[in-house]
Order: structure tokens, then sequence, then C-alpha cells
């Protein structure tokens, strides 16, 4: 548990690293703030990008693999999309739909939520959701 320190208003904040390692999306706890980051390679620039998060998400991180993974490889496509020139910005509350879109929804719900990412962004999310799990399990 990585712990570095935040100044927030004129005070400082501790923030401890919950989930996740490295160079990965992870979640620190900020006072009583949990925060999701997640890095975006775009080319030749690099993104960060926080976003609050629930208690019951952290939790969910923490227990399904797969909606874990799920959430970092669709967030991090919408993310990528968002920095081109031209399009919206990703909001918090674009990320809180996401959040209850993937960790949230039935099991029915999940693959068809991943197919029309696949659709919208000419891409297919099973494979990096596979390919997330397996790197991480091989760290485990």
């Amino acid at each position: 548990m990585r712990v570095k320190k935040n100044q927030k208003r004129g005070g400082v904040v501790q923030s401890v690293r919950l989930l996740g390692d490295g160079w990965e999306p992870h979640v620190n706890q900020e006072g009583e703030r949990l925060i999701y980051s997640q890095p975006v390679e775009s080319g030749f620039i690099s993104h960060s990008f926080d976003f609050e998060i629930l208690p019951a998400d952290l939790d969910v991180l923490r227990t399904d693999d797969y909606r874990r993974a799920a959430l970092e490889v669709i967030a991090h496509t919408l993310l990528q999309h968002s920095t081109l020139r031209g399009n919206l910005r990703f909001t918090q509350r674009d990320f809180d739909c996401l959040v209850v879109n993937t960790l949230h929804t039935s099991s029915d719900f999940l693959p068809v939520f991943i197919a029309r990412v696949n659709r919208e962004h000419n891409i297919h999310i099973e494979s990096y959701i596979e390919e997330t799990m397996k790197r991480r399990s091989a760290r485990n």
C-alpha cells in the first residue's frame, strides 16, 4: 500500500493506494473520497484521468476480475477517444454511467454493452479484457 501526500486547500490530505499496481488503473483513498485513476496513452501523449467512485464500486473492482478488466478497457477506449480534437470531454457523469454499466448491471446486460462499444469504436473489447486478466493473474 503506497502512501503519498497531496496538498489540498491549505491542508495535507493523505493518499493511500487501495487497488492497482504501477502504471495501471488504480484506486486511491484521499481523505473520505475514493478516486479511480486511469492512465491513457494516445500517440505520444500520456493523460491521467481521475474520477470519484463509491465504496460499492471498489467492492466490485476487488471481487470481480472480469468486470474490473472490462471497466479498465472500456474506460481507456472512451477516454482515449475523448482526447481527440472535436470530441466531447469525458465527465464525472459519463464515468458514473460507465461504472453502472460495467460494474453493477446484470450478467446479461454487460455483453450487450460491450458489443455496443465494440461497434461504436471499431474494437474488440473482449480480447483486451482477456489480455488484461492474463497479465494481472501472471503477476499474482
